[in-house]
């Protein structure tokens, strides 16, 4: 694997995977001017932060399996699955297709699609929820 690609595996497994919300973690891998599109949402930085302390907030556990991840230059694409546990209850899996751009080893873009294979119907939003 790449050091693209293991940059961006990292990213994912440290982030979306850890159960607590750490925004020094998420600085480590994502650059301020971080922009990603989603379903047709777009969020900044900001929004992508508060993205993910919303997520831990529904969910006490998510796993993340690469199924397949390949890289040009400073681009990687990625086909992920996610098996979402909500605290609420209930169990949500959803496919995403992700295109990442990084510069200078931080990740600047992301535009993603996301389906939802099992789950709640309110859980098609979960890729950009906030």
């Amino acid at each position: 694997m790449s050091d693209v690609s293991q940059r961006v595996a990292q990213a994912l497994h440290s982030i979306v995977c850890t159960p607590e919300h750490d925004e020094a973690k998420i600085r480590e891998f994502f650059s301020p001017q971080y922009r990603q599109y989603v379903d047709g949402e777009s969020l900044d930085f900001r929004g992508f932060v508060e993205h993910m302390a919303r997520l831990k907030q529904l969910t006490h556990a998510i796993e993340l399996t690469i199924i397949a991840i390949a890289h040009a230059n400073q681009e990687v694409l990625t086909h992920h699955r996610v098996a979402v546990s909500k605290k609420g209850g209930g169990v949500s899996h959803v496919d995403v297709l992700a295109h990442f751009t990084l510069q200078d080893g931080m990740i600047i873009r992301c535009e993603e699609l996301t389906r939802l294979i099992q789950g709640a119907e309110e859980d098609h939003s979960l890729g950009h929820i906030r």
